[in-house]
This record gives C-alpha cells, structure tokens and sequence, in this order.
C-alpha cells in the first residue's frame, strides 16, 4: 500500500516528529540522568526532553487541540478542547534504562473519550506502529492483523518481570512460559501485529499508557479491556485504568472469565 493512501499530512507531520523524538532517545541513551518521581516510578531526561520538544511541536501544529502527557502538568485543555494529545514520552522507561529494545514513543489524539488517531514507535527496531479510526492498523505501512488464535494454551503471552509471579498463580498458566516485557504499549502493539497472542497487565495504567496501543490493537481486529470493569473509557477525572487484558476477542472473554 502506498504511504499516501495511509497517512494524511498531520498524520505524516506526526510520523517526522515521533522519528525524530526517537532520535533523542537513542543519542541520551549513553548519557542518562535518572531520577525517581517515586520509589518504583524513575523519570530519565529523556523522557523530559522528548516530552518538552513533542509539547512544542504539537502546541505550534494543533492550537486547537489540547495537551496531555506522563511528564506535563496537567492544564486541563483535555477537557476545555474538543481533542487532546495524549503522550507517553518512554513508555518502558527501565527497559530504555537498562539499553532493552522494548521501549516506544506512544502518542494518541482522543476525541469523545476515544483514541481516533495512533502512533507507537520503537526506535531501537525501527518499527512504527499507525492506526487512524476506521482506517486500519499499520507497522512500517504494512497492515497488521490480530491471531485469531482460540486456545489460550496454545497463545503466547507477555507481561511485565514484576507481574509474573502474579499471573504464575493461576492455575491455568502455571505451566506457560511468558514472556518479559516492559513497555505496555509495545506488548500490544506486538499483539496488533499478530506477534504475541496476550497482553496482560495487572498493575494500574493511565490514558497514555494505553491510548494509542488501544487504537492499533482494534484497528487490527483485536479487543483490550480492563479486567474487573470491561471496556476502557478515557479521560476520566483520574486517568487511571486498574488493569489490562489485550489480545482477539475470543481469548479475552476466556481470560476475563478463568480471571475473575
């Protein structure tokens, strides 16, 4: 397909900025400053930097859309404008720490509590990961598919490290191998792609966590919920989402039922 019949011009001004912002990642990646907004929560400067030089660019492009980030204060346009940013400068930021090709740039435009438009974007792989509402799901231009796998042991599934032991207590994934992975938003991108059949995450998210990853998995057939509440609305006074299950929509349904 050629990138025309994908992309429009915001879209693509979109794409040039993430790469770009991909960029920085990778050139601080050998000078890192650390810092910890709490004990299990560290910041880098360049999840600052990024975040700082994606406001700017969208601010000038997109007045009319509000802003939302991981590393912003939140100004509330989100909810005085018809549409906002919503960003994840470094989503995996220990994996980005620890030089793991795991982490991504995860941006999403939401509109009426949606993500309409999607970008995710590991600059280690070089993979870039594109959704717009009803347009399909695309990585580096090619379309991308959900499995339509209907047996969870015969799916692959990939968690974060610290929630292992966690999923290990079901009886019914004892036995499987899962594997590790620190950005949320790349394990469902990777699940969009038809890579991995399950994302599971029992910790809490917030909008830019999921937002984007929300739209890519759809778009290409799949379905993420939340486990205890069902389907993920945004913008909510709290931004927060207690916990994920990504994957088609037959395997979700046996994973909200074995779960609950």
């Amino acid at each position: 397909m050629k990138k025309e019949n994908i992309y429009s011009s915001l879209d693509i001004l979109c794409k040039e900025a993430i790469i770009k912002a991909g960029k920085i990642s990778i050139n601080l990646q050998k000078k890192l400053d650390i810092k910890y907004k709490s004990e299990n929560q560290p910041v880098t400067n360049a999840d600052i930097e990024i975040n700082e030089f994606l406001k700017k660019y969208f601010k000038e492009l997109t007045p009319q859309y509000g802003w939302l980030s991981e590393e912003s204060i939140d100004d509330n346009s989100r909810n005085k404008l018809d549409s906002f940013w919503c960003l994840d400068p470094i989503d995996g930021t220990r994996s980005y720490i620890y030089g793991k090709p795991e982490f991504t740039i995860s941006l999403a435009l939401i509109t009426n509590n949606r993500p309409v438009l999607g970008f995710i974007y590991n600059p280690t792989t070089e993979e870039f990961f594109f959704a717009k509402h009803k347009h399909g799901s695309f990585c580096n231009e090619k379309k991308i598919f959900v499995n339509k796998k209907t047996d969870i042991d015969n799916s692959s599934i990939a968690a974060s490290s610290s929630e292992i032991k966690r999923l290990k207590k079901y009886s019914f994934l004892k036995m499987k191998e899962i594997k590790k992975m620190g950005s949320i938003a790349y394990k469902i991108a990777l699940v969009a792609k038809g890579e991995i059949d399950i994302a599971i995450s029992f910790t809490k998210k917030n909008d830019w966590d999921l937002a984007a990853a929300d739209l890519i998995l759809t778009e290409a057939g799949g379905e993420i919920k939340s486990i205890s509440k069902g389907k993920i609305i945004y913008n909510t006074k709290d931004l927060m989402i207690d916990s994920v299950i990504a994957s088609n929509n037959a395997l979700v349904e046996k994973l909200k039922e074995k779960i609950e």
